[in-house]
Formats: structure tokens, sequence, C-alpha cells
């Protein structure tokens, strides 16, 4: 195992500060925080536009949607083509949230970073489908775009992406397909159940994440089969065989001692596996522009080239790329005054 906490800065930016205060400004931990919340909101949080990207995503990469096997699917590739790494992208939103801004900015990083062409399939969501539906979709979009590719074969995926990527991983690996070159998880929720009592102690400092939420939406995907299979908690599972892997997380994320739990099991099974963990981050912090980002791309770069899964430099992680500098800022500094100070247990600051 390949851990990295202690190497990263331990104080938490100015810029990180605003992100989590307007996070907490627009009460985006109610959605979570309150299941009866969640179930009204749902169609908010399932627009099909947001399965469409951003205007400015077709600036610097190209853009195209097919169809595959039923599932939607958006690919994102490099200006001057195709790239000799395909990368299968897995969204998060706890199943039931379409992909966010912050992923379509994240994907395109990814592919100007590292010259890969990179498929996001627009699965399918609860609680209209259950975990059957969502990975019989993941699995077929694998098969036929990811599978057959001759080169580097990268299955990514953040918060719920996280569990699809690894059970994916291991259904590919039990049916002796072709595994993937490498996981990337960043921010993984791998425990539907959210079991672990060190989430409890994080939620009342994560700005987005809340238990009670994540528990029904992974009561929605389990459908009948409950959170404590395998099939349904990766935790659960046998991470024996599994290609290197790189997991990304935050302590002020509720979902961290997933994280840890998964690194251990899966060093424990002799994967070669890096944890990368950043002292005071949030979920999904990597996708947004700060200091503590950039150092997370950055080692998600080094890890892809480590494993031969990238054809740029992590020259191209800064934040020159990132084009919602002016936005981010004058966001969070309008809301700051009005957010209540949040401090945290020692360890999460």
């Amino acid at each position: 195992m390949r851990a990295d906490s202690t190497v990263i800065a331990t104080s938490v930016s100015v810029r990180a500060r605003l992100v989590m205060a307007s996070l907490r400004a627009q009460r985006s931990k109610r959605f979570y925080g309150d299941p009866g919340e969640m179930v009204a909101d749902l169609g908010r949080h399932q627009r099909a536009s947001m399965t469409r990207p951003p205007w400015w995503l077709r600036r610097r990469v190209r853009y195209r949607s097919e169809e595959v096997a039923g599932t939607p699917c958006r690919w994102i590739e490099p200006a001057a083509g195709a790239g000799r790494v395909r990368v299968l992208y897995l969204h998060g939103g706890g199943f039931v949230e379409q992909p966010q801004h912050h992923h379509w900015r994240f994907l395109r990083w990814l592919v100007e970073t590292t010259g890969a062409s990179v498929v996001m399939p627009i699965y399918p969501l609860a609680p209209a489908a259950d975990h059957r539906a969502i990975r019989r979709s993941v699995r077929a979009v694998y098969d036929l775009r990811v599978a057959i590719h001759p080169g580097p074969r990268v299955v990514a995926g953040d918060s719920a992406g996280g569990a699809l990527a690894v059970d994916l991983a291991c259904s590919v690996r039990d049916e002796d397909g072709r595994i993937p070159s490498a996981v990337a998880l960043g921010s993984p929720w791998l425990d539907m159940g959210v079991s672990d009592p060190r989430s409890d102690e994080v939620d009342p400092y994560d700005p987005e994440l809340d238990i009670d939420g994540l528990k029904m939406a992974g009561r929605w995907y389990a459908g009948p089969d409950g959170v404590g299979s395998s099939e349904i908690n990766p935790l659960a599972g046998d991470l024996t065989g599994l290609p290197p892997t790189v997991v990304l997380t935050g302590t002020r994320d509720l979902l961290n001692p997933d994280a840890r739990r998964f690194v251990s099991l899966a060093d424990a099974a002799g994967v070669d596996v890096e944890l990368h963990e950043y002292p005071g981050m949030f979920h999904n912090w990597y996708m947004h522009l700060l200091p503590e980002g950039e150092q997370a791309r950055r080692d998600l770069a080094v890890f892809l080239g480590r494993t031969g899964c990238s054809d740029g430099t992590v020259s191209g992680t800064g934040v020159s790329r990132w084009n919602d500098v002016a936005t981010c800022a004058r966001r969070a500094a309008a809301r700051i005054c009005s957010v209540a100070d949040h401090r945290p247990p020692r360890g999460l600051a």
C-alpha cells in the first residue's frame, strides 16, 4: 500500500474555507440530511438537462453523445482526436443525482491532462432503478466500449460511482474478462449502509453529505437484496486480483472511513493500492478550484502516468485549466459573511 497523508499540507486554504462556507450557505447538506427533502427534490436533481454538458466544455475538447445498449453515453476526447487511453467514468450523486457542473469540469481536465478519451454513461437513477438496472447499464458500456479497446483502460468514479467502479472491476475479474488497467476512486462511497461509527463523528463537519439521506439512497440502490451483500457493498466482497488502484479522500468527508477501510482490505488482498488523504478536505474537493484540489489532481495524474494510463504530463494540472476562478470566488465571498464559523475537532481543520 502506498499511503500519502503526512506530506499534504495540514492547513486548509482560504479558498477551501470559502467553498465550504458557500456549500453551507446554499444548504447543500439539506438534500441528504432530510429524507423527506430528498424525495420532494428528486425531480430537480434528476433533470435531463443535467446530462448535457455546459457550453464551455466544447472550447478545448471534442464532445459527442451516443446510445450504447440503451444507455445514453457522453464522450469527451482530446481536440486532436481519440486518445490511446480509454476511461470509463462513473459519476457520483448517491445514485439519485445526474452529473453536475464540477463533473464536466473535472472530465475536461482529465482529457486535457492525460490525452485520454472518456466515456460517461448516463445510467438510470434510484429510486426508479435499483442496483440491478444500474450495474447492468454500466457493465454493458464497459463491455461494448472499453473492454474492446486495445490500449490502456481505466475505470474511474467518484462517490457512488466509486462503488460502481469497484463492483465492475470485481465482476469482470470473476468472469475472466478484460479487467481495467487501473481503477481511480475519488471520495468513494463504498458502504451503502454507512455503518462505520467514524462517519457519525465526521457528519457534523461535512458541508455537503449527511448520513440519513445516504442511508435511504443506499436502500433504494440495494432494492430487495439489502445493503450488506457483496454485490451492493464493495467492502464485503473479495478484492483479490484488482488492478492498480488509487483512492483520493478528505478527512471532512463522512465517506472518509469507507476509503480507509477499502484501502486496508485491498492492501491485505495484495492489490497495488495508493491512498491519498487530504486533511480538512470535503467531498469531491478535487473537482473544485482549490490549492488542495490542484495537489490531488496532480497526485492522480502521477498515478495514471505510473500505471501507463496517461499520455500527458503533470504540468497540465494547474489552476490555469480551470475557468471558474471568478465565479467560485464571487459566489463564496457573497455568502461568507452570513455563514457561522464551523470549527471541526482536531484533525479535521
